[in-house]
């Protein structure tokens, strides 16, 4: 704002104004710092002034009445702004006059508790102008906004004061009329002191006895909110909230410097910004979103003439749970409005005929906004990661501070259009209400950008109404199940064993490497491991035992290229090896998904693979601003680097194909309806479900169990999707969600091809028949199919073909495997 001639050349009245420092007590209520100034108390005694700091901004009449005595106050600059600052020379020679209107004002306004007057005058003058004159005002405690990728507010993080700031030029007319009428009616004419203020209360507590009403300036007000604001223990918080000679010398003393400092514009605007107007709106423009609805610029002037009358007593006047007396309070107001000549008669009646009309604020002013988020679960993760930066802080405690207070605007990945398909999709085939909960993380290939998460319930913490706060999307709540297999399949590929690798899968396997000692309640295999149904055995190659999830084939694959293999691959793809290091070297479960992991963790792992092998962390913000405009430094680029080769990561993708087209994946994940490759994972006693798959441009898994103990309740009965399910199998629940979550959230986007198998991986360097049935009966000859789209070249002399070596099996039945 520009600061004019006018204000530079302020009258030397101001002086003495500024002088009076003591000016004000504190209203008690609600330990907040609202004093209202002596125009708001009671209808104070104007005065005749000329030279004012500024005439009001444009719409607030100079020449009205500034009290109810009929003195006019005149002057000011004219333009609205305020004015400048004062010459260092006019200031200097108004010491004298400061050092005895300092003395005099808090003598006088303390007369009740002082006897000795004139010591008193001539000590609080000299210890006035011993004080700091600048105030320290760090930026506005405001609430942080998190943003999804196309700019779309998905929440907002506030701490203990919920504000946004806004800029003066914003702020209506109508507002600072109303404000400056009913807290500081001469706030355009002081000189941040109001002397007639000081002087008539001043006698009114000599009258009482005690200090009971005070003349606390606008200037005065926002100097006591920035030092309670600046407290940082009990002892300054209660300093600063004090009614103490030293405290109001203080307070005074940086009043005029800021009237020094600042136009009347600027002060009234920071005044705003930082005003308590109740049920935890922080700031006009707080209140008015929350209050109202309204922007800021939209305030009508009953709306403005409430908002002002609450600063006094933001809770008596509580316009939620006491309308009526926040009626009576706005139409105090409108009539101050009308005697200082900002609105007629006419116009403050029409006002006060309107009726009070607020939004119930409490859920607006709620402290955690991710429970309204359109993307709760992700709006969480958000607010994990963001205090948990060390980029924002280097103790927990200043994250805090600056993740909920710091104005942070946070651009985030998160897709809408496909945050909206992930979580219509999850509610509508599982319900909210199901104890059984379905969850989906989605991430793009190639940047690890987080695309959409959700969870099929209300974030809350109303358990009774099967609210959660659980991160489910980031907790490692289930196993994965077959869906693990795929690590294996990757790192047999990577150590040379091609797709006709072929095993005698037996419905039960008992490993000599892999012992279980422990039988697990006996059934047809206590002591090894078995396939999800009795009849699932035979002779398998690669593919089909991936296509139809079989598990004695991949323990058997597990044995010959280690269990550390299949950890090596599993972290190198994106599982966190925190999750893994328990892992010993005999624990050949691993290879079916017997360690607990996270949908984020499954979903970055096979988006590695959709990238041709790179890997990508996962990354949730694209850019960070300050409440200054400033960047954050807590978007870094992608942070990608290769993982696998090309070779074995295509030729991964070409199998996972078959399982959608051919497999356990069938027909329900083909309900994209475009190529895509994926995997199915069920783990034991059915107590969870998965799929994870992909397309080029987008990678998804589904976790479905129940959260409050997978083991102890299986998914058997479960009603969803409009009928009940006897069990439920990772090509079930899980494998509708993906597919139709998916082929939403794809709408418009062109369908492209799959990789295909690189000839040389998928041939590898060792395979063949490595073991062989029982010398028992032999199955029924049949050869598996060709996989789809893939050319596998003959082996070499020392392999004969698959024709040649497959002893008959018998056909591989429907059912789906974990």
């Amino acid at each position: 704002m520009q600061r004019d001639s006018a204000f530079r050349a302020r009258a030397q009245r101001r002086a003495s104004d500024a002088a009076a420092v003591a000016a004000g007590s504190d209203r008690p209520d609600d330990g907040l710092a609202n004093d209202s100034g002596l125009a708001s108390a009671a209808g104070t005694a104007g005065s005749a002034t000329a030279g004012g700091n500024g005439q009001p901004p444009t719409g607030m009449d100079a020449s009205a009445p500034a009290a109810d005595d009929g003195d006019v106050v005149t002057g000011g600059d004219g333009g609205g702004n305020g004015g400048g600052r004062r010459g260092k020379r006019g200031r200097l020679s108004r010491i004298g006059l400061v050092v005895t209107a300092a003395g005099i004002g808090l003598a006088l306004l303390f007369l009740p508790m002082i006897s000795a007057v004139g010591l008193f005058a001539k000590a609080s003058a000299d210890h006035y102008l011993s004080l700091p004159a600048e105030l320290v005002t760090p930026p506005l405690p405001q609430i942080s906004t998190i943003l999804a990728a196309d700019g779309s507010v998905i929440a907002t993080l506030r701490g203990q004061e919920n504000r946004t700031v806004v800029d003066g030029k914003a702020i209506p007319t109508v507002m600072r009329q109303a404000i400056v009428s009913i807290e500081d009616a001469r706030f355009y004419t002081h000189g941040g002191v109001d002397v007639k203020g000081v002087v008539r209360a001043a006698l009114r507590n000599s009258a009482a006895g005690d200090v009971q009403q005070g003349a606390s300036t606008l200037a005065q007000q926002y100097v006591k909110n920035v030092l309670l604001q600046n407290a940082r223990t009990k002892q300054q918080r209660e300093d600063a909230a004090g009614t103490s000679l030293q405290r109001k010398l203080q307070e005074a003393r940086y009043a005029v410097a800021l009237e020094n400092s600042l136009t009347k514009d600027e002060i009234l605007e920071r005044y705003l910004n930082i005003a308590y107007f109740g049920n935890g709106n922080y700031g006009v423009g707080t209140a008015a979103q929350n209050y109202f609805h309204v922007r800021i610029t939209d305030l009508t002037l009953p709306q403005a003439a409430l908002l002002a009358g609450l600063v006094q007593s933001p809770s008596l006047y509580d316009p939620v749970n006491h309308p009526d007396a926040a009626r009576v309070r706005r139409d105090v107001v409108l009539d101050r409005m009308a005697e200082l000549g900002y609105i007629d008669s006419a116009t403050a009646d029409a006002a006060k005929a309107t009726p009070v009309t607020v939004v119930r604020a409490a859920a607006a002013a709620a402290q955690d906004s991710c429970e309204t988020s359109t993307a709760p679960f992700f709006c969480d993760f958000v607010r994990t990661q963001l205090l948990a930066d060390p980029a924002l802080g280097a103790t927990e405690a200043e994250r805090a501070r600056r993740v909920h207070e710091g104005g942070l605007v946070i651009r985030t990945t998160l897709q809408p259009k496909i945050q909206s398909a992930v979580q219509d999709t999850v509610n509508a085939v599982i319900a909210p209400s199901n104890p059984v909960s379905a969850t989906e993380v989605v991430i793009e290939p190639g940047t690890g950008n987080v695309l959409a998460m959700a969870v099929n319930r209300a974030f809350g913490s109303n358990a009774a109404a099967n609210q959660t706060k659980e991160p489910l999307p980031t907790t490692a709540v289930f196993q994965p199940g077959s869906t693990f297999k795929t690590f294996a399949l990757a790192a047999a590929l990577e150590a040379g064993y091609g797709l006709n690798t072929q095993f005698y899968s037996p419905a039960c396997y008992v490993s000599k490497r892999f012992p279980r000692g422990d039988p697990r309640g006996g059934g047809d295999c206590p002591t090894g491991f078995a396939n999800a149904e009795p009849e699932e055995s035979g002779i398998y190659d690669m593919s089909k035992a991936t296509w139809d999830s079989v598990n004695t084939y991949y323990i058997q694959l597990a044995e010959k290229i280690s269990v550390p293999a299949i950890v090596s691959m599993a972290t190198r793809l994106g599982i966190p090896a925190s999750y893994l290091k328990e892992v010993s070297p005999a624990k050949g479960e691993i290879a079916i998904g017997s360690e607990r992991v996270t949908p984020l963790d499954m979903a970055d792992a096979y988006a590695t693979l959709a990238a041709h092998g790179v890997h990508c962390d996962p990354r949730y913000v694209l850019s960070a601003t300050d409440s200054s405009q400033q960047n954050v430094d807590i978007a870094p680029a992608p942070s990608c680097q290769r993982a696998v080769s090309a070779g074995v990561a295509d030729t991964v993708t070409s199998v996972l194909t078959g399982v959608i087209t051919q497999g356990t994946g069938y027909p329900n994940a083909a309900a994209i309806g475009r190529p895509a490759a994926g995997k199915t994972g069920t783990t034991d006693n059915y107590s969870a479900a998965w799929f994870v798959g992909y397309t080029p441009q987008i990678a998804a898994s589904v976790a479905v169990g129940n959260p409050k103990g997978a083991q102890g309740n299986p998914l058997k009965g479960v009603v969803a999707d409009g009928r009940t399910w006897p069990r439920v199998f990772g090509g079930d629940l899980p494998a509708i969600i993906w597919g139709r979550s998916l082929r939403q959230a794809l709408t418009g986007v062109p369908a492209m091809p799959m990789s295909k198998a690189d000839p040389t991986v998928a041939q590898g360097t060792k395979g063949g028949l490595l073991s062989t049935p029982p010398p028992q009966p032999a199955p029924a000859p049949t050869t598996a199919g060709p996989l789809p789209g893939v050319t596998i070249a003959q082996p070499g002399a020392t392999t004969p073909s698959l024709g040649a070596i497959l002893p008959t099996a018998p056909p591989a039945t429907a059912a789906r495997s974990r």
